[in-house]
């Protein structure tokens, strides 16, 4: 069956898969089309990220709701693979969530309420998240959504 793929660079991949990281920036809006969708999570082959790239709120928030003695070394986590899938709830500025990027207003409205910002980070809200037991290797990413054959056995 033909499902979206989204690719995401690790760590992040696992983490929204592992149910951690609850939110997927991205500088474009996620289309209409895709809220309330399930879409498989590609871990993209780029290694050059590791857990350096959390801000210590998020590594505290992922220590204490990852297991690290169950997992192989970061470094190793699977790279160009299908790793799980999750669902797109919303699509958001600025949400609360630690794992959010911000976007900066530069103008407001009488009301105290942003016209335009200096750049926009949409926040799209992910949850039910599954992590495969079996990653699917080997597949190459690409940008935006792109289609996946899935095996049944997924």
């Amino acid at each position: 069956m033909i499902h979206k793929v989204l690719s995401v660079k690790q760590p992040w991949a696992r983490l929204i898969c592992s149910g951690i990281k609850d939110i997927e920036n991205r500088t474009w809006k996620c289309p209409q089309k895709y809220i309330g969708e399930r879409v498989l999570i590609h871990a993209s082959a780029d290694k050059k990220l590791n857990l350096l790239a959390l801000t210590g709120e998020q590594y505290e928030d992922a220590c204490d709701k990852f297991d690290w003695k169950e997992t192989r070394s970061v470094d190793r986590w699977d790279r160009s693979a299908i790793i799980g899938s999750v669902e797109i709830v919303d699509c958001v500025l600025n949400h609360p969530s630690i794992w959010a990027e911000k976007s900066n207003p530069i103008s407001f409205d009488e009301y105290g309420y942003p016209l335009e910002y200096e750049k926009k980070i949409y926040n799209w809200v992910l949850a039910n998240p599954i992590l495969f037991d079996k990653p699917i290797l080997n597949v190459k990413g690409k940008l935006g959504f792109w289609d996946y054959d899935l095996p049944d056995e997924y």
